[in-house]
């Protein structure tokens, strides 16, 4: 207990350190950055694959609009996961052959079309969650999201054809007692981010991809980045949260040594 409390401890030391400096943190082949990617993204080469999951539009404020007007009030979108409102600004800054960018119902429009500014849009995938919770308003049950392929004209499709379907059938994480795959903040207690992505559903799309490096600009707790380790590819990384940053970095850790045990190393 002792060996493993020090470990974290100078895990942490070493982050802060390193953010301090502005330098990433090396694990393996996995290059992560703790800070905006909105500053990083245009210091980082080409890669081959972007996969990410960045903050959604995930409730609406009411707010009154002042005077007769007939629509009597408007929605102003909120994000999660994000130090910043939702913005598609990341697009602008990527350099890449292959986007994967997940998104709910409220932004597929917008990140269709930013994408589609500079990329050819090759499919919209949806992911269905059999064990999504019913909904407590008189509402569908939301089940679904979706993830919107784009690449370069020229880029050649890899293996994207062995998926039979846009349709990908994978659980969510669950939380609370019996948790397996999901992040909690303590045992048997709630998510340690809101909107964790099962390896089931990030690691078809790395893959299959003909990409040997991926790129998260949205890091979160590091599903994307344990995916890569998985399939032997290197994987750049950028959180701003420093709360989920760590937990990525252990996730990632915990990863590269089951991959290096499974190599027999």
């Amino acid at each position: 207990m002792a060996v493993r409390l020090f470990i974290y401890i100078y895990r942490f030391i070493y982050i802060v350190e390193a953010n301090k400096m502005n330098e990433p943190v090396i694990i393996g082949d996995a290059t992560l950055y703790l800070g905006d990617c909105l500053e990083i993204l245009p210091t980082l080469p080409k890669v081959g694959a972007v996969i990410t999951d960045p903050p959604y539009q995930m409730g609406m404020d009411r707010v009154p609009i002042a005077g007769s007007s007939n629509f009597g009030s408007y929605s102003c979108p909120r994000s999660i996961g994000m130090k910043w409102d939702f913005s598609n600004q990341w697009i602008n800054l990527i350099k890449c052959d292959h986007v994967v960018a997940f998104c709910s119902y409220l932004d597929i429009g917008s990140v269709h079309q930013k994408l589609s500014e500079t990329l050819k849009i090759s499919a919209v995938f949806t992911w269905r969650k059999n064990n999504a919770p019913s909904m407590t308003r008189p509402i569908p049950r939301m089940d679904t999201e979706f993830a919107v392929w784009a690449r370069m004209h020229k880029a050649t499709c890899g293996r994207m054809g062995e998926f039979k379907s846009c349709v990908i059938d994978c659980d969510m994480p669950q939380a609370g007692v019996g948790a397996k795959e999901r992040v909690l903040k303590y045992k048997n207690g709630p998510s340690a981010h809101p909107s964790q992505k099962p390896i089931g559903v990030i690691r078809p799309f790395v893959c299959r991809l003909p990409a040997t490096t991926i790129l998260d600009p949205f890091l979160g707790t590091g599903t994307s980045g344990v995916a890569a380790v998985q399939e032997g590819k290197r994987f750049i990384g950028i959180e701003i949260d420093p709360g989920y940053f760590d937990i990525a970095c252990r996730r990632i850790e915990s990863a590269q040594r089951q991959y290096r045990m499974n190599l027999g190393e």
